[in-house]
């Protein structure tokens, strides 16, 4: 007889009623009915009567119940105590980041979730989306917070989506494209690319879509500063794909932000792990907060 099968006995016993006992117990109600059956042959006695009313406690059950139902309260409020003890234990919570993520999502968010759970430490690793994909590949528990195109989704890891914006051309205000309401993809194959480095996947999606619109695009200049790329362009050195919440008018009063007529030009942020099912309790906590967090 295991200890677990004496608490299935003591709640059954509480309830009255083995379908509410099971409930509570997360068990199916033959599981639930198994277990009793083998807990009564075992002892070689008979534990509940069975009524049409429910079932109460037999002469014997009522000797096994007071019997155990101290040990069984005993053993979980230390249970309860320990679970108190280290949530109440500060802990680090590391998660890497690739670049420009908290430029799209309010960075308050993460002194909001330390106020909310303030055992938690967040350790943030800022890395390029190539090494986050890394960090997160050499061990189950290591997760990660990156930008990715839609289209990238799956590819090598798992996820959970955050959100998703649409991408948009940012290009000078005296370049022709400025002056059209949406631009096909195709329209900048003589354009001069202003291109994140070798290991952001933002050359994937500008590769993916100049090839499907059968060009190879012409890049003029490669930084890992995203900040550069879009001063480039405020200076009309070339053209860039980014997102609205980059574009601070009051600095780059050169650009124009024009939509592309392909919805599917999007880009997004993403939770990516191993599998969720390994990843710790803060962990899971830490990505469900901010999940729920953002509209």
């Amino acid at each position: 007889m295991e200890f677990k099968h004496i608490e299935y006995f003591i709640e059954t016993a509480h309830h009255r009623s083995i379908s509410q006992a099971a409930q509570s117990l997360y068990l199916t109600q033959q599981a639930l009915s198994k277990t009793i059956a083998n807990m009564e042959q075992e002892l070689g006695i008979k534990l509940f009567d069975r009524s049409v009313k429910g079932i109460t406690l037999t002469k014997e059950g009522k000797h096994v119940y007071n019997i155990f139902s101290k040990q069984v309260q005993t053993f979980r409020q230390s249970v309860n105590d320990l679970i108190d003890h280290y949530h109440s234990q500060p802990v680090k919570l590391s998660f890497c980041s690739s670049p420009l993520i908290f430029r799209c999502i309010d960075p308050d968010i993460l002194f909001d979730f330390q106020e909310d759970f303030p055992n938690i430490i967040l350790e943030q690793l800022d890395l390029p989306d190539e090494d986050c994909d890394h960090y997160v590949e050499e061990d189950p528990t290591h997760f990660g917070l990156i930008a990715i195109p839609e289209n990238r989704h799956g590819e090598r890891l798992n996820y959970s989506l955050v959100k998703t914006f649409p991408l948009y051309l940012f290009v000078n205000k005296n370049n022709p494209l400025s002056k059209l309401k949406v631009v096909n993809f195709s329209q900048l194959k003589n354009e001069n690319f202003l291109m994140l480095d070798k290991k952001s996947y933002y050359r994937k999606v500008v590769r993916y879509y100049a090839h499907k619109h059968h060009f190879e695009p012409r890049v003029a200049y490669e930084s890992s500063d995203a900040n550069q790329l879009i001063s480039f362009v405020n200076k009309n050195r070339g053209i860039a794909l980014s997102l609205e919440p980059l574009l601070e008018k009051s600095v780059y009063e050169n650009i124009v932000m024009v939509p592309f007529d392909d919805k599917t030009i999007t880009w997004s942020i993403a939770f990516i792990y191993q599998d969720y099912d390994k990843l710790n309790a803060n962990a899971k906590k830490f990505i469900e907060y901010l999940i729920d967090s953002i509209e």
